[in-house]
């Protein structure tokens, strides 16, 4: 009776184990994730300047902030691993550092970036990965110092996967 047990037991941990490296390597194939460098402003585009708006569906959801118009100056989709972090240079001063987490979730680094010395580091926040499935956005954002009165932001989505659903 025990070896049918052990069997048994052993059967399962086996079932267990490869059903969970299935489900961590689609993980790991769907560790893609856009990030956006975007604009917002209350003037209309720049003459001669190549940015898209930004999506609708997103600028929409950002109509809780008081700015009119939001421009993508930059847009990027890099893959993420648990292995290191994975840089993501969206402008002369700011990159994005990303990593996936245990548990499922994912580090955004802010970097700031000036010639002449190493990246610092100006805020880390994590989100799950499942959340970023299903929709919901890593935004960071902040005045600019060029331009009164216009912010940027750095979005952090995921794609939705080949198939369509999230």
């Amino acid at each position: 009776m025990k070896n049918w047990t052990r069997r048994w037991v052993g059967l399962w941990l086996a079932t267990m184990v490869g059903w969970l490296a299935t489900t961590a390597a689609s993980v790991a194939a769907d560790g893609k994730y856009r990030v956006q460098l975007v604009w917002g402003t209350d003037e209309a585009r720049p003459e001669g300047k190549d940015m898209k708006s930004l999506d609708p569906a997103i600028s929409g959801r950002l109509r809780q902030l008081r700015w009119k118009n939001y421009f993508v100056t930059k847009s990027e989709t890099a893959t993420a691993d648990a292995k290191e972090h994975r840089r993501v240079t969206l402008s002369d001063r700011c990159a994005v550092d990303l990593k996936e987490l245990p548990g499922g979730k994912l580090e955004v680094r802010m970097l700031s970036l000036k010639s002449g010395s190493e990246p610092k580091q100006v805020a880390s926040r994590t989100i799950g990965i499942e959340e970023l499935r299903k929709g919901e956005l890593m935004v960071y954002a902040g005045d600019s110092k060029d331009r009164w009165d216009d912010c940027w932001l750095v979005i952090v989505d995921a794609p939705a996967p080949a198939g369509g659903k999230p």
